[in-house]
Order: structure tokens, then C-alpha cells, then sequence
């Protein structure tokens, strides 16, 4: 820790972003009341680098870890500028550098992706705009190979104002954890004059990104005290299901970027996994669903690698 009583969080600058680093300074000052929490916000170079797609930012970055959304953090971490990084879980590479550890999640929120749409009864003809591949993916299976896209880049609020200002785009998706904690998701909404509709998607037909929905907590390996302080506001649920998700991603040998939706929940005592994982050539994803022992989530994220099959 920077000192004995105080605490620097270091964020991204989005207002998603600064949700969550308050999300994480709110647990953390019910526990530890006398805490002095400080924080510390960071542009790192997915911020940057909005003049290229998403999928292509390590590339041209030169981030061979895609770490794209998390390496400057992580640099403040090394150099003591901040004690905790405070990230979106589905941002951060499926393996850390030996020299950080994840050591707390908070309860995750909703998981699922949200079609939202200029039309109430969109039918998935038109244009759909996202900068995920996955997404992508899952929506031509969804609504057919007649869909065409564009692609899509900025914090959520832009976002929704870039669906407005294209009238040949017909509709975006979000997911819903992000809408929800900037107090933006309902059913109708208004941007710029233009009603907006929105609707969550099946998770069985558009599986979530590894972490989706998660806020994770990073820190440096050596740093004893504050592991311990992070520990202590730790969903023990949520991170089941994040252990399983990104252990599936680590043997899949995939990364940030990677087509693939990995979601884990917790069903009565049991922990089910599903994933759907494309490859280049092939329309139709490889997917598999398995459940198992909810104390066991590493042997779960095995099992489903095991037993990935094609549909």
C-alpha cells in the first residue's frame, strides 16, 4: 500500500469506469471506515486508439498480451503510483504477468448482451453496428447471413448516440451490466430526440465474454496488505464463475479478442459452464455446456475444454 492509511485506485476515465472504481471504494470503505480512499485515473491505449477497430488495437499497438484496456494500469501498479487497478474482468488477458494477481471480484451483475434497436420488433434485417467479433458472429447465426455490419467504438453513452446519428444503422448491442450501472438500460428510451428499444438477448444463443459483467480487482503480488484488504470484499460466488470461465479461455489458449462466449453461473449447488467458440472457415460455432462442483471451478473450465464438440 502507498501508506498505512491510504488506498490509490486507478481507473480508466470512462464513466462506466469511474462507476465501478466507486463500486470498489464503496465495499471497501464499509469494511474499512477509516481507509483513506484516493483515485487515480489512467487513459490506456484502447482509450487511445479509437481510429481502428477494436479486434485490431493490440496489433497495431504492438500489445502482444492484447492487454489493450489494462497495460498502462498495470505500469502505475509496477511503479507505485496506484495499489489497486480496477478493471471490467472480460477485459483483462485470460493469464496475468506473474507480477499481479486478481485477488477479488465484486457480485457479478446482469451478464447478458442487449439488442438495442430504432424499431420495437427489429427482426435482425439491416444493419447492426459492434466492434465484437463475437458478437458478430453469434448475431449471423442468430438472424442469418442477410445481416450487415458496421463497426462501433466508445464508451456506452456515445455508443448509443452513434446508433441515433447513423440512420443506416439499425441497432447495436451493449451488455446489460454496463447500461445498468450507468442508469441507462430500459425497455424505451429517448437519445437525441430518437426513441430507443431495448432487449436482452438469450445467453444460450449469445454466450457473454469471459468476465462479462464482473469488475475485477488488481494488484501487485508482493503487496501483502492490500491483497488482504481486497480479499475481504471478494464475491466468493462470482469468482467461481470467473475462475471457470477463464480457465476454459486459458487452455482454449484464446485471448481478449478471441471469438468465443464463456458464461458460468450457479445453478442449486452445481456450477454449468457454457461456451461457443468459432473458427475461422466454419459458420457454426463449437459449443459445449457442462456442470460440476461449484467449489471445483478450475476442473469445470477443464472438463468443458475436454469436451468441446462441434453443434
Amino acid at each position: 500500500m502507498t501508506s498505512k492509511n491510504t488506498l490509490i485506485i486507478g481507473t480508466r476515465g470512462s464513466a462506466l469506469a469511474l462507476a465501478q472504481a466507486d463500486m470498489v471504494r464503496a465495499a471497501l470503505s464499509a469494511l474499512h471506515p477509516g481507509l483513506d480512499i484516493r483515485r487515480e485515473i489512467i487513459r490506456t491505449t484502447g482509450d487511445r486508439r479509437m481510429d481502428v477497430p477494436l479486434a485490431d488495437v493490440a496489433r497495431v499497438s504492438g500489445i502482444v498480451d492484447k492487454g489493450i484496456f489494462i497495460k498502462e494500469l498495470e505500469t502505475a501498479l509496477l511503479e507505485g503510483r496506484i495499489d489497486v487497478a480496477v478493471h471490467s474482468l472480460k477485459d483483462v488477458p485470460s493469464e496475468l504477468a506473474p507480477e499481479f494477481r486478481l485477488p477479488a471480484v465484486l457480485p457479478r451483475a446482469a451478464a447478458e448482451d442487449v439488442l438495442i434497436t430504432k424499431e420495437p420488433d427489429w427482426n435482425g434485417r439491416g444493419t447492426l453496428a459492434t466492434g465484437s467479433v463475437r458478437r458478430r458472429l453469434m448475431a449471423r447465426t442468430y438472424w442469418g447471413r442477410q445481416l450487415r455490419f458496421e463497426d462501433l467504438r466508445g464508451n456506452v453513452p456515445t455508443r448509443l448516440e452513434k446508433l441515433v446519428e447513423h440512420p443506416e444503422w439499425d441497432a447495436v448491442i451493449l451488455a446489460k451490466a454496463g447500461l445498468e450501472r450507468l442508469g441507462l438500460y430500459a425497455p424505451e428510451t429517448v437519445v437525441q430526440g430518437r426513441k430507443l428499444y431495448m432487449r436482452p438477448l438469450p445467453v444460450e444463443a449469445f454466450i457473454p465474454a469471459v468476465g462479462q459483467g464482473i469488475v475485477g480487482m488488481e494488484c501487485r503480488a508482493s503487496d501483502r496488505k492490500t491483497k488482504e484488504l481486497l480479499a475481504g470484499i471478494n464475491d466468493v460466488e462470482t469468482c467461481a464463475c470467473g475462475v471457470a470461465e477463464r480457465t476454459f479461455l486459458v487452455r482454449l489458449g484464446a485471448s481478449c479478442s478471441t471469438p468465443v462466449g464463456v458464461y458460468a453461473c450457479l445453478e442449486g449447488d452445481e456450477l454449468v459452464l457454457r461456451a461457443a467458440y468459432y473458427v475461422p472457415g466454419r459458420e457454426e460455432p463449437f459449443a459445449v455446456v457442462v456442470c460440476g462442483d461449484r467449489n471445483a471451478p478450475e476442473a469445470l473450465g477443464i472438463l468443458a475444454f475436454e469436451k468441446l464438440s462441434p453443434n
